[in-house]
């Protein structure tokens, strides 16, 4: 391999996600593991990348430490620094334990700008080994309900002294970019898998999973379900965020509503592919919208599923003709939509299901990434 990157991040590699998943009380966010392990396995078509995975415990976790340990999976080597629910040892310590299981000799870091202590620890390493940092920004921390403004001004400032920038969105890489540096917009990640798991689900049932907070829609997609009263399907739902209070008093009572809980990125996988219908309710938001595009909904086009979401202008630029579209998040729009999709006949179903597959990979397969990178973003830093 020509060039070696470093990749700071706290997604794992997937066994090593699926035993973690296995000690939180509540379920970590999914969508960020599975977004920087894709772009992982894209740098690492032409690249040895060491990733720097600092796993993240808190108060919700059983074990109080997580030991240090590498893991090989080809020419990715994760390499998972000891880390513990200790404030102090976790900030202080982590430059220092990174330090001594890291390459050196590499010329450019990729860092996750969401996650504070690993942004700060990589330009750390920038400013001592003259190294350049790609910063991977997946969304607006003013999105991100849960910390301070303080922290997210922080956030915002740190992000904006890399070197150059990888966003899912323009409005995220005109948030970061503001000294113009070199950049790249991609719409996602999206690997072509051949190989699935066995369905933890049999039967006919429309799948949703992802975040399950009442204002990415789950609630509407059970009222939808409810109201589209068809006893011959389930509703199939997996997650993390879940609002115990809104959810199980939502689903009590249906039978043919199974909440599955957090599952790996392979079960995710087989649940889509076995789905007779996959949506995503998440509803419009211009707020929202302009930074960060409906991941999910790649996916599911990815894993050739029928697939239904809610209207979305980034969306539409690429893939309109692929999904059947709800009109808003309203639950008499989904219960429409997905009638519509269910009234499709075999080959209309196939049809959609290869247009939305052959779509999603022509912008964003694993190889279209991996050469949009080196041709496009890092050729640029390299003369910078």
């Amino acid at each position: 391999m020509e060039n070696k990157y470093i990749y700071f991040t706290s997604a794992m590699d997937n066994d090593s996600f699926k035993e973690y998943l296995k000690g939180w009380k509540v379920s970590p966010n999914l969508s960020n593991q599975n977004f920087h392990n894709k772009l992982i396995h894209a740098l690492a078509l032409s690249h040895d990348i060491d990733v720097i995975s600092v796993r993240s415990i808190n108060k919700n976790y059983e074990h109080n430490k997580l030991d240090a340990k590498i893991v090989r999976e080809g020419n990715i080597f994760w390499k998972y620094p000891q880390v513990s629910r200790n404030r102090i040892e976790k900030y202080f310590k982590l430059f220092k334990r990174i330090k001594t299981i890291t390459m050196q000799d590499s010329k450019y870091i990729f860092v996750d700008v969401l996650n504070l202590s690993l942004l700060k620890t990589a330009i750390k390493y920038r400013d001592k080994y003259n190294m350049k940092i790609v910063g991977v920004c997946t969304d607006s921390p003013n999105n991100i309900s849960f910390i301070s403004k303080r922290y997210k001004k922080h956030l915002i400032n740190l992000g904006q002294t890399l070197d150059g920038y990888i966003a899912l969105t323009k409005k995220i890489e005109e948030l970061y970019n503001i000294k113009h540096k070199p950049s790249v917009v991609i719409d996602g990640v999206s690997e072509n898998v051949t190989k699935y798991e066995e369905s933890k689900v049999q039967g006919n049932y429309i799948y949703f999973g992802g975040s399950l907070m009442k204002e990415y829609g789950v609630l509407n997609l059970i009222e939808a379900f409810k109201k589209l009263d068809r006893p011959d399907l389930k509703l199939v739902i997996c997650g993390h965020h879940l609002e115990k209070e809104r959810f199980y008093p939502a689903i009590s009572g249906f039978n043919n509503i199974l909440y599955l809980g957090p599952v790996s990125y392979k079960e995710n996988l087989a649940l889509e592919k076995n789905s007779v219908l996959a949506v995503n309710p998440r509803p419009i938001n211009p707020k929202i919208d302009q930074y960060s595009i409906p991941s999910k909904t790649l996916e599911y086009l990815a894993n050739g599923c029928l697939t239904v979401t809610v209207s979305n202008d980034l969306l539409k630029e690429h893939y309109e003709p692929c999904i059947i579209w709800a009109k808003t998040g309203e639950v008499d729009d989904l219960v429409e939509a997905m009638k519509k999709a269910l009234s499709l006949n075999r080959t209309e179903r196939e049809i959609l299901s290869i247009l939305g597959k052959n779509k999603v990979m022509q912008y964003t397969s694993l190889e279209n990434i991996n050469n949009q990178i080196d041709t496009i973003l890092l050729s640029k830093m390299f003369l910078n």
